[in-house]
């Protein structure tokens, strides 16, 4: 008998005898998809959100002043009402985007 076989602490190498295919991992396959801008894609979303609603309360406050004179001052509360929404609405989505941005760069220095 050999001595492997009196020995039961003694182990074998067997991962240099046979080659091992290198896989990609799943986040690199998922990165390398349809979502690689996708940071980019969430600050112009934020953008675009933030424009639309401006103008949404900017028209609403327009119609509101046009009708009658009594809703002026309402009319001037709804537009700083929709500025301070979209200024909210826009540093919060492109806040998300920046994470991201910051989170890929984080990956492809590691």
């Amino acid at each position: 008998m050999s001595n492997i076989e009196n020995n039961p602490t003694t182990f074998e190498d067997i991962s240099s005898s046979s080659p091992v295919k290198k896989r990609k991992s799943a986040s690199k396959e998922y990165g390398e998809g349809a979502f690689k801008n996708i940071d980019k894609v969430i600050k112009v979303i934020s953008f675009l959100v933030s424009i639309s609603t401006f103008l949404v309360s900017a028209v609403i406050a327009v119609v509101l002043a046009l009708y009658d004179s009594v809703f002026l001052i309402v009319s001037i509360g709804l537009l700083i009402f929709g500025i301070l929404m979209a200024l909210l609405l826009l540093f919060l989505i492109y806040g998300l985007g920046h994470i991201i941005t910051q989170n890929k760069e984080i990956l492809k220095r590691l």
